[in-house]
């Protein structure tokens, strides 16, 4: 079974409209926070990789909305990969209520890597091999 990676927050005033539900676009925000992470926390000297010029670029990116998050919620952000080529991955995002376990939104990312001017690359063995832990299918 594939290993999910997880990242917690709460939903804060600034997150949230006059309804005090989350505004659309910190789904998105999120889903660039988690995948930023994880490459921190699980890709070896991934770092190293996004310092010397490698860049991630969203070619895509989609939410589907189940049910609100408001004020104060904690949310868990679960990430995984459901496709892996050599250019580019596609990757799973869910959005739990921290409390609660219950799905809010699902979401995926298609992203490329690259260096800094854009021009398409393999994604570095370091990356690849870390992906493919967390790969699921859908």
């Amino acid at each position: 079974m594939a290993k999910v990676y997880e990242y917690r927050t709460t939903v804060t005033i600034g997150d949230t409209n006059l309804l005090q539900n989350m505004y659309f676009h910190n789904f998105f925000k999120l889903q660039g926070t988690a995948r930023e992470l994880w490459v921190k926390d699980c890709v070896k000297d991934g770092i190293s990789d996004l310092q010397k010029g490698m860049v991630l670029i969203t070619r895509e990116a989609n939410c589907k909305f189940i049910k609100d998050f408001f004020l104060y919620n904690p949310v868990v952000v679960q990430l995984n990969f459901t496709e892996m080529q050599k250019t580019n991955v596609k990757i799973r995002f869910r959005f739990l209520h921290g409390a609660t376990g219950k799905l809010h939104v699902t979401g995926y990312q298609r992203i490329i890597s690259a260096y800094i001017n854009h021009h398409i690359i393999e994604f570095p063995e370091n990356l690849e091999n870390a992906g493919r832990e967390y790969l699921d299918s859908e």
